[in-house]
């Protein structure tokens, strides 16, 4: 007679984030395959519940149905009403933001650390390597604008530099980015058709270092040409990397397994909620049952490396603080990790080439 660990994940599998949620469940189903528990559980039992278009009310059905541990959702929307559907603990597997702290949210075990965090990342890099640059221009656009600028104009009080902000409506990107101020450091957070507006128009200024939130796609940067040159962007994470872990496989066998089972490579998504079960079952080992002030208790004092990369709750806000967001470089065509220096594939280059494209036409402003 089996004795299954019930775990429920509450995600979008119908509707726009689709697409996201399914590679959620995609990690999840990899995870529960591979996972071994100790006595008496001898196999993983998972139930997905479709939080589009009503996450609030997927989370208290799955919470009525009674699991063991509760998973979800993607997307920062569904998580907010998700969460605050239910008091069980849940394991946050696609909404890395900062709204998520303790004192909000007292049950959620943050994975990744929040999307908003990565201008931290460049700013250090640049710190690290340039001592003269000291005025950052930020461009900010969506749900999270508010969040990066607060975070931003934070990490830049911390490396000594000077920060002026924009926050523009969507869609609204060439005229803002015309009244941007100059500066040495650009940083921009929109939407990717937002964000190819403003590089046409801010590119060709003489930054020392821009940084844009969606540049890590080829395929988005394509039309850039030459402007694409040194440009950085967050990585999401290393899905070839071969670095040891403490807990599960590295991330290219993470990579193989996931493809070999699902025929398609993992996203970012996908990685995010597999290494939520890797939290959940490390947690469950080491406080050996399933309650949830337990299990909590127990996610909040791992400190661990998984194939994210490290693993650590800040104690005050229960924000992830392990977990750095990769900073890729554009270098000839390819981007490559250039920060943080233990996972760097390539020397950050630096300061930015200045170069024109002659493909490209300059947009008119608008007025």
């Amino acid at each position: 007679m089996t004795t299954p660990l019930t775990v429920a994940l509450v995600t979008p599998l119908t509707g726009p984030n689709a697409a996201q949620g399914l590679a959620g469940l995609r990690g999840v189903t990899l995870w529960a395959r591979d996972e071994r528990l100790p006595a008496p559980w001898d196999e993983v039992s998972l139930t997905a519940y479709d939080a589009h278009p009503e996450p609030a009310a997927a989370m208290r059905a799955a919470a009525a149905a009674h699991p063991d541990a509760l998973l979800g959702p993607y997307g920062n929307r569904a998580a907010l009403a998700a969460y605050g559907a239910t008091d069980r603990v849940v394991f946050n597997t696609g909404a890395p933001s900062t709204r998520f702290v303790r004192q909000a949210f007292p049950n959620v075990v943050n994975i990744a650390a929040a999307t908003s965090t990565w201008p931290r990342g460049v700013l250090s890099l640049v710190r690290a390597n340039d001592r003269r640059a000291r005025k950052v221009v930020l461009l900010a656009s969506g749900d999270n604008a508010v969040e990066i600028t607060s975070l931003t104009r934070a990490a830049a009080a911390a490396q000594a530099f000077e920060v002026t902000s924009h926050v523009f409506p969507p869609g609204r990107a060439t005229l803002a980015a015309s009244r941007l101020p100059p500066g040495d450091i650009l940083i921009v957070h929109a939407a990717p058709d937002d964000e190819l507006a403003a590089a046409n128009i801010l590119l060709r200024r003489p930054w020392r270092a821009a940084a844009f939130s969606t540049a890590v796609s080829a395929q988005a940067t394509a039309s850039l040409g030459d402007l694409r040159e040194r440009l950085l962007a967050p990585g999401s994470w290393l899905p070839e990397s071969t670095r040891a872990t403490s807990t599960g496989p590295t991330a290219r066998e993470f990579t193989a397994d996931y493809t070999e089972l699902h025929g398609v490579a993992p996203t970012e998504t996908a990685a995010w909620a597999y290494v939520s079960g890797l939290i959940l079952g490390r947690a469950i080992r080491f406080c050996g049952g399933i309650q949830d002030t337990s299990v909590l208790a127990a996610a909040r004092g791992i400190d661990t490396t998984t194939l994210l990369g490290r693993f650590r709750l800040d104690e005050a806000t229960g924000l992830q603080v392990g977990h750095q967001i990769p900073i890729v470089q554009w270098q000839d065509g390819i981007s490559h990790t250039v920060w943080p220096r233990d996972a760097a594939r390539a020397t950050f280059a630096h300061p930015r080439l200045i170069t024109r494209s002659p493909a490209i036409a300059p947009r008119p402003v608008a007025r």
